[in-house]
């Protein structure tokens, strides 16, 4: 096999490649990066996008009569909705167009909108009324108009399984009425890149190659059903599923370079069949692989009841409901045990501290919690890890620290990344001037890692003019941490906690 002269996940750079697939057996949504397939959780799906600030999945049901279309939703934190969508029958594919997710059905040979916060999906195009006569699946959009792909325009019921020897499938721009693409078998997957087309033909197992008008310009071949497409660099990544003849045979991603159109590398997959890869940023992975767990104590109750005795569960085994893959419950539920040296040393609050305030005001300081160490970080049970302030008279050294309430973080926070809080200040009711502390506690452990520390001029009266920059802001080693030199300031909400 032909080896690229470099390897096209030192193309990615920080980018994953996430692959969906399904089959008899099930499937998954998987992480393909490292050449390795790693189960991000076992639902298995088909359509994969990215638009509107989320990743949009399609839950994938045996059966072309599925009764309703699943769609789910990611942001960095895990899912933010769930869309049960009793219209659609045999969802294949899904795309971000026009400021909302639009979804194929094969069955209905019709493309769906599901518009923001409407109970029901609008029918925007069907090719056919006659169920599954076209086969309607692929999704794209090119200069910006939307484009579908199908098997052919048969009258009858899966007419298509008929036409293998003489191609008729299609890519059609919606918006112009017209077909782009002609005389293809059984295609999947078109993109476009440049002034080329790229489609999947399954039936003859290849990746096609065709110009604007759509004559073709090469052939990879394959030899497995294709489905799925992605481009990295030099690359295409291909999806092939397994031949059906052999039992035990899984699906791959073909690695095909595009200089030579040979294929370069076979990554076999755990699950028979592949229908989406997508490059996307980390911070997708992250979320995708989440799931339902950003309810990070939610989370940890699912893993903690298993252990609990019988007399101390509220609802018998058969009734239990399982949200989260067992993976991501016990790397939260570890994030409630007692915090190493090591890990506490790698956190820290960051902000600005005001330099006056006024004597027995409730305001708030919005500070950064920043998480260097290579565990998720969260206020979760036994131990939660806040974040609160403490005031102390400057005058004398055995002046006793006032403390402030403790604030719960937000939400999980994940190695290397960082996110805003608003921390609770009661002013003390005595004017003077007062250090203050804003740092992170654990039960237990006490305060801990980097803390934000500051001179604080508390005056009488109703107001005061807050200085421009507040006052000189110091870092601190708080207990088992170290101290560090200023950082600049991040405002985004998941941004590396390195700096930029």
């Amino acid at each position: 096999m032909v080896r690229p002269e470099n390897d096209w996940r030192a193309a990615l750079g920080e980018a994953r490649v996430l692959v969906s697939g399904f089959g008899k057996w099930g499937g998954g949504l998987y992480d393909v990066t490292g050449g390795v397939p790693e189960a991000l959780d076992d639902l298995p799906s088909s359509g994969l996008a990215l638009g509107g600030g989320r990743l949009w999945r399609l839950l994938r049901s045996p059966g072309e009569q599925t009764s309703s279309c699943e769609l789910l939703a990611y942001d960095a934190r895990g899912v933010r909705s769930y869309l049960r969508l009793d219209a659609i029958r045999d969802p294949h594919d899904v795309v971000w167009f026009d400021g909302a997710p639009h979804v194929s059905a094969s069955w209905d040979d019709a493309v769906w909108r599901v518009d923001p916060g409407a109970d029901e999906p609008r029918m925007v195009w069907q090719g056919s009324p006659v169920p599954d006569a076209w086969h309607v699946n692929s999704l794209v959009v090119v200069d910006g108009a939307l484009h579908v792909c199908a098997f052919g325009r048969g009258d009858r019921h899966k007419l298509w399984k008929t036409d293998a020897g003489r191609p008729t499938g299609f890519v059609h721009d919606l918006r112009a009425g017209r077909d782009v693409l002609t005389g293809l078998a059984h295609p999947h997957t078109p993109r476009r890149r440049g002034d080329r087309w790229f489609v999947c033909e399954s039936t003859t197992g290849s990746l096609t190659e065709l110009d604007t008008h759509g004559e073709v310009v090469r052939r990879a071949a394959v030899r497995r059903f294709t489905r799925g497409l992605t481009f990295v660099g030099r690359w295409a990544l291909v999806g092939g599923n397994a031949h059906r003849e052999h039992d035990d045979d899984r699906a791959e991603v073909v690695v095909v370079d595009l200089g030579s159109f040979a294929v370069v590398e076979r990554i076999p997959m755990p699950c028979l069949e592949v229908y989406d890869i997508m490059v996307v940023p980390p911070a997708v992975v992250g979320g995708a692989a989440a799931g339902f767990g950003a309810n990070a104590a939610r989370a940890v109750e699912q893993h903690r009841s298993p252990d609990r005795p019988p007399d101390r569960r509220p609802a018998p085994p058969e009734t239990g409901v399982r949200l989260v893959t067992e993976r991501t419950a016990a790397t939260l539920a570890a994030a409630g045990t007692p915090l190493d040296a090591v890990r506490a040393r790698a956190l820290a609050v960051r902000g600005t501290l005001p330099a006056r305030l006024v004597a027995g005001e409730v305001t708030h300081v919005p500070v950064e919690v920043v998480n260097r160490s290579d565990a998720p970080l969260a206020s979760v049970l036994p131990r939660p890890v806040k974040v609160g302030a403490r005031w102390r008279r400057t005058r004398g050294d055995d002046a006793e620290f006032i403390p402030n309430p403790l604030v719960p973080l937000p939400r999980v926070l994940p190695p290397g990344m960082r996110t805003p809080l608003d921390v609770p200040l009661e002013v003390p009711p005595e004017p003077g001037t007062y250090e203050v502390r804003v740092a992170l506690r654990q039960p237990g452990l006490g305060w801990l890692g980097v803390r934000l520390q500051g001179e604080v001029v508390v005056v009488a009266g109703d107001s005061v003019a807050l200085g421009p920059e507040g006052g000189e802001q110091h870092d601190i080693a708080d207990a088992l941490g170290v101290g560090e030199q200023h950082d600049e300031p991040v405002h985004a909400d998941a941004e590396p906690a390195g700096g930029r």
